[in-house]
């Protein structure tokens, strides 16, 4: 029985059985191997950044307008040549700044999950606007490894966020930002 507004609710197995969770326990080596993933990835984003140093961004205005050519999605076309191509220093700024941080983030192991969900969000953009171009599941492959490192605490092997999560875990009874910042590391 379960009580709900102070009256009592008859509650079945089912219901019983489907509120039980069983908590996974992942092997030190599979933390070792995705944190070994996570920084591999995380050089893989820092590595494309030579390409589209400031003050230039370099090839990035190509790809941007290859993005307008091959674009899936009806009308973003339309908004990569009206907005961001006008705009291309803001965007390159933007892009190299974003890259970067995702790099840091992966790298480093420092609010690991935050950079697997910014990687998630670029490749994301990068599967819109070039999978059509070139082999489609590279940036498939890349958008679900942003998914893993937002979902997983990879940064909790090899990286600071070992460190990071029991200090903020500490503080989040008591200070709102930690608590955020707790989903992130």
């Amino acid at each position: 029985m379960s009580t709900l507004s102070g009256r009592k609710v008859p509650v079945s197995t089912a219901q019983k059985q489907s509120a039980v969770t069983v908590s996974i326990t992942v092997s030190e080596g599979s933390a070792l191997t995705l944190a070994l993933v996570r920084i591999f990835t995380g050089y893989l984003w820092f590595q494309q950044l030579y390409w589209k140093l400031p003050p230039s961004f370099g090839g990035l205005h190509t790809f941007v307008v290859r993005e307008a050519r091959y674009t899936f999605i009806p009308g973003y076309s339309s908004i990569i040549q009206h907005v961001f191509l006008p705009n291309f220093a803001l965007l390159g700024a933007g892009t190299f700044t974003a890259e970067l941080i995702v790099s840091l983030c992966l790298l480093f192991g420092v609010f690991s999950r935050f950079g697997g969900l910014l990687a998630t969000i670029l490749a994301l953009q990068l599967y819109v606007g070039l999978s059509t171009s070139e082999w489609y599941w590279t940036y498939g492959m890349l958008v679900l490894l942003g998914v893993v490192f937002a979902a997983f605490p990879a940064g909790r092997r090899l990286g600071v966020d070992q460190w990071l999560a029991p200090r903020l875990q500490a503080a989040a009874s008591h200070n709102r930002i930690a608590r955020i910042l707790c989903w992130f590391v």
